[in-house]
């Protein structure tokens, strides 16, 4: 529970500090993190020597120990995160997805579904509206030559001119 404790500690930095510029973010967590950090190894060292390696808390210690100089990079940049959760979350529904794809029929139904759910995901990366750049691309297409098709992916798509008449 200590460990816990300690750990809100940091993420009640983060809370506070969300929003702030980069160098104010790195300039508050600097003066604010390192002692609860030095606390956490220290406890961890403590405790190392009592604990069987291979039991799950051995082995959280043991990864908090091996891994302590990278789990503080953060500390020396105000634009990083104190974890990835928001990297996870943004690639969890495509992990899910693969899973159930590989169970959606035709085998090449899955491969399909793929393709469409990853030119989705590339228009809400990009701020496009998916239904608008569908609707473009799907009028447009027909009438494009191969070497064209280019131009629709998400990343380089234009939207064409409102048809006027």
């Amino acid at each position: 529970m200590w460990f816990i404790t300690q750990i809100r500690l940091l993420y009640g930095i983060e809370d506070e500090i969300r929003g702030l510029p980069p160098t104010e973010r790195k300039a508050q967590r600097q003066a604010r993190a390192p002692a609860i950090w030095e606390a956490l190894k220290a406890k961890a060292e403590e405790l190392k020597p009592t604990l069987l390696p291979k039991s799950t808390i051995g082995d959280a210690v043991n990864y908090f120990l091996n891994d302590y100089d990278a789990l503080l990079r953060y500390l020396d940049d105000g634009r990083f995160e104190i974890d990835n959760n928001l990297i996870e979350n943004s690639i969890r529904p495509t992990a899910v997805g693969r899973k159930r794809w590989l169970f959606i029929g035709h085998p090449d139904a899955g491969w399909r579904s793929a393709v469409i759910y990853s030119i989705l995901v590339s228009c809400r990366r990009r701020g496009i509206n998916p239904d608008e750049y569908l609707t473009d691309v799907l009028r447009r297409l027909p009438a494009m030559k191969a070497n064209q098709i280019g131009s629709l992916l998400p990343g380089t798509w234009k939207p064409s001119p409102i048809d006027s008449g």
